[in-house]
């Protein structure tokens, strides 16, 4: 099958590759389609997009759109993270819609970006309690996937990037089902993500798999993302993520067009 992504960065945020070097890995990689999602604007993070940045990230996107019409076709998004300015989901094809961080009052802790900070975290704000953490990131998420109604939902389950999280432990998984539902009933869409793998944090992606089964049986929809940072993790583990999920009982996945989503057959 011809893989599709659609959770990419470049060098207008965190990534180590330009967009137009982006869209030749995919081309190499025989994408028909491929989607960019660098990081919207946020107060937290030195490592987003600023607000003055959004119009030459969208000419670019167009300028390549043109460029490359005949040989891929470039969707233009936005990773908008719950403490950006929605108002720039206005102005891309879609959105996705995730949480990097945590904030209590004036002190907020980058939860997908080291091992260190979850656990700073756990114990300075959750009286050491993991499961007190989990809920505060999925009343986080949820509430921006209320807010905001993104097309996809990003990452689901981050918050188990680093291991910090039993995801064994039945009080998460009903925690994390229940988010699931909540997210589910706003935007069905939700991405298998095999970032944490190309980073070597996980061996598989997100969401875990008693997600993915809850998802399907909720009636919600999976569409492929690498949250690729680099030309050559941009189609990272796509194999292993579309058979985890035909294993929890999918059969389809979604692409992403200017008209649409469509279904491809797994």
């Amino acid at each position: 099958m011809n893989y599709c992504g659609f959770h990419t960065h470049t060098t207008f945020s965190d990534g180590k590759n330009t967009i137009e070097e982006m869209v030749q890995a995919a081309i190499r990689l025989g994408m028909p389609v491929i989607g960019f999602s660098d990081h919207s604007d946020s107060p937290y993070q030195d490592y987003c997009m600023r607000v003055a940045e959004y119009p030459a990230y969208l000419a670019e996107l167009d300028r390549l759109k043109e460029k490359y019409k005949d040989q891929i076709t470039i969707m233009r998004g936005i990773e908008l993270d719950s403490h950006s300015d929605p108002a720039i989901a206005g102005q891309v094809d879609y959105f996705l819609g995730s949480v990097h961080e945590l904030v209590y009052e004036d002190r907020f802790y980058g939860i997908d970006h080291a091992r260190d900070l979850q656990l700073e975290c756990i114990e300075r704000e959750c009286g050491g309690d993991q499961l007190v953490f989990a809920q505060d990131y999925f009343n986080e998420l949820v509430a921006h996937i209320q807010r905001t109604k993104p097309t996809i939902v990003g990452h689901f389950d981050v918050l188990t990037k680093f291991s910090v999280i039993d995801e064994q432990n039945p009080a998460y998984r009903r925690m994390a089902l229940d988010a699931l539902e909540k997210v589910v009933a706003v935007t069905p869409v939700v991405e298998v993500n095999t970032g944490a793998i190309s980073r070597k944090w996980r061996k598989i992606p997100y969401p875990a798999d008693f997600l993915l089964r809850g998802l399907r049986e909720m009636g919600g929809q999976i569409i492929l993302g690498a949250d690729t940072h680099a030309a050559d993790t941009i189609d990272c583990a796509f194999p292993l993520a579309v058979e985890i999920a035909k294993q929890a009982g999918f059969d389809t996945l979604l692409t992403l067009w200017p008209d649409g989503f469509r279904e491809q057959k797994i």
